[in-house]
């Protein structure tokens, strides 16, 4: 299917969301590509053929585009510039932020050197529960395989080599045999099955920003709680989801702004006077501890290794 640029808009130069290399990597099953000039584009999906989205910097301004079958309505193709506009960060709202962490001196610092981190939003709500359901149990490795098997087989490929998320009649379809190939276990394959059932509920909850709501909707499905709800509304856009559950951020938040503690408890304590932003904190103290700004826990071992069993 032959494909055209259907939008365009040109805004001032200004940082993208750190986000936006979210579902890139193997070529094969990726929904996200690099542009060899800068930037980047992503596959979504659309009523009579899937669209890609191309964020790239030129000069002092940032190039968006739409590119996608001649005959899709004009107002899919509006809608698919809007969320290459929150993709990118625009839509992100910094505001109370950096006087929140001003009073305490390392966020304070942090901020100044490594800049706020800009959160971007993923287009579609599935995409971002999927991939937070894939990553269950796992290591972000393994999750990121699983997702990649699963778009290379589900998903609807683009003349750009970037392929859409499955569709949630695609996802509902596939029996969890199938998708045990993708080493996706039968109550994960279950939630994803859940989630296509209702997933207009969820879409309209995520494009009204209604983050309560949907934290609700999400853990009512059997199989997903805090952790795989807070994650699925971060990569949503959600400044305050926090990840309870998780195997490394309470280590990463005691370390950096307690006294080496390493459980849920403290990590909410130590988070609570950033209410509204808190997972933007953990976002910027996870690049100051990448910056060697903040203290980290030192690794007293090798990496676990990945499991071994997927059938392809």
């Amino acid at each position: 299917m032959t494909s055209s640029v259907l939008a365009e808009d040109v805004v001032p130069r200004r940082p993208l969301a750190s986000t936006m290399w979210f579902g890139s990597g193997r070529s094969r099953g990726r929904t996200v590509a690099k542009l060899p000039g800068g930037g980047w584009r992503r596959a979504e999906q659309g009523p009579v053929g899937p669209l890609v989205l191309e964020v790239r910097p030129a000069n002092d301004r940032i190039v968006l585009q739409v590119w996608g079958p001649a005959t899709t309505p004009p107002a899919a193709v509006e809608r698919a510039l809007e969320d290459a506009r929150a993709w990118a960060g625009f839509r992100d709202d910094l505001t109370g932020f950096a006087e929140l962490v001003a009073p305490h001196p390392l966020l304070r610092h942090a901020l100044k050197v490594v800049g706020p981190p800009i959160l971007g939003a993923l287009p579609r709500a599935s995409e971002s529960f999927g991939r937070a359901v894939l990553g269950q149990l796992v290591q972000g490795l393994e999750a990121a395989r699983s997702a990649h098997q699963l778009v290379a087989m589900l998903g609807t490929p683009t003349p750009q080599e970037v392929t859409a998320w499955p569709t949630r009649e695609a996802l509902g379809a596939a029996p969890a045999h199938q998708l045990r190939r993708c080493g996706i276990a039968l109550r994960s394959a279950s939630a994803l099955h859940a989630f296509a059932m209702h997933e207009t509920r969820f879409e309209r909850e995520a494009s009204a920003r209604a983050w309560h709501a949907m934290d609700a909707s999400l853990t009512s499905i059997r199989g997903v709680g805090g952790w795989t709800s807070a994650e699925t509304r971060l990569w949503l856009g959600d400044p305050d989801a926090v990840s309870v559950g998780d195997y490394h951020i309470p280590a990463t938040i005691g370390w950096a702004l307690g006294d080496r503690s390493e459980d849920d408890a403290t990590m909410l304590e130590l988070l609570a006077p950033y209410a509204g932003h808190r997972g933007r904190v953990i976002r910027l103290v996870e690049r100051a501890a990448g910056r060697g700004l903040v203290e980290t826990k030192p690794r007293r071992g090798p990496r676990q290794a990945l499991s071994a069993h997927r059938y392809w």
